[in-house]
């Protein structure tokens, strides 16, 4: 209970923030931007390409701006969808909008049915990626294979959630709400120099982040570590779809991490590990990324 009326705190104000995002800067920041809109949520994501879709969610705090060398390397061959959830970035949590695992799964799988269509490939990180394996499991028809990036077992993450908040701060309730805002900015570049190779894509990242908290960005990680990745019980089952799984072993966060466990996440899991990139291995190298995706989406229709 105390969980959930935490999480009421991410929706303050919620209809002047949508029209401040919809009319302001962060509308026009970047290239092939556009919103999702229904009663539980206001998403902003960008789309461009044409091919098979792939579907990326952005892995707070980076934003959508983070993504245009990824987009341009793969628009040719794939239609590219990235997205913020709600709460994240510049997407806004409507009064009902639940962040709890299964529900909040539910408006992703309606986001993608409108946005993206049938049998599109998932391609999501950390904990998002368990939002990916369960729509691929509740809606088979949405996702035709799976990308799963930086995201071990369920038991793993869980465990990685406690290296990350070793005091349980952010996972209290209210208390994370309050004291997290305060942490984000001056957090996020600690946060790129631990999980990121060494290399220009931090900088970049650190300056994107920077301009999109100044922007009124959020980031409801306390919201997520007390609502969705909760409970010792993986709550999704293990899906059929062919899944790619890649580890950057540049992420530092993940040192401790049984990265073998992700084979745990589907039926026909193959695990590529990268050592030259971190916890954003699509973001940090494009072009590696996306011969990787070529090999598999090869036999695609």
């Amino acid at each position: 209970m105390m969980n959930r009326l935490a999480a009421q705190t991410e929706k303050w104000n919620w209809r002047a923030r949508i029209e401040r995002i919809r009319c302001g800067p962060s509308s026009v920041s970047c290239d092939h931007l556009a919103f999702y809109e229904d009663d539980d949520c206001f998403i902003r994501y960008r789309k461009a390409g044409k091919g098979p879709p792939i579907v990326f969610l952005c892995d707070g705090p980076a934003t959508l701006e983070v993504y245009d060398e990824l987009i341009a390397t793969l628009s040719a061959s794939y239609t590219i969808i990235a997205f913020e959830t709600p709460g994240n970035g510049f997407s806004v949590p409507k009064p009902s909008y639940s962040f709890s695992f299964q529900k909040t799964n539910d408006v992703i799988a309606r986001f993608l049915r409108s946005v993206a269509g049938e049998q599109s490939i998932l391609a999501f990180s950390c904990g998002a990626s368990y939002a990916a394996v369960d729509i691929a499991n509740r809606y088979t028809e949405l996702c035709s294979r799976l990308i799963i990036l930086q995201a071990p077992s369920w038991q793993e993450e869980l465990k990685w959630r406690k290296r990350r908040d070793p005091k349980g701060l952010i996972s209290t309730p209210f208390v994370g709400q309050l004291i997290f805002p305060r942490m984000m900015k001056p957090r996020a570049p600690v946060w790129y120099e631990l999980s990121m190779a060494k290399g220009p894509a931090v900088e970049h990242f650190c300056t994107c982040t920077a301009h999109a908290f100044d922007r009124g960005a959020t980031f409801a990680l306390p919201t997520m570590f007390q609502n969705y990745l909760v409970g010792e019980k993986a709550p999704f089952g293990v899906p059929e779809q062919a899944t790619l799984v890649i580890w950057g072993e540049q992420d530092a966060s993940h040192a401790d991490t049984n990265k073998a466990s992700s084979k745990s996440l589907a039926r026909s899991a193959r695990v590529v590990t990268l050592g030259h990139v971190g916890h954003f291995p699509e973001l940090e190298d494009p072009a590696g990324f996306a011969s990787l995706v070529a090999e598999f989406t090869a036999n695609l229709a």
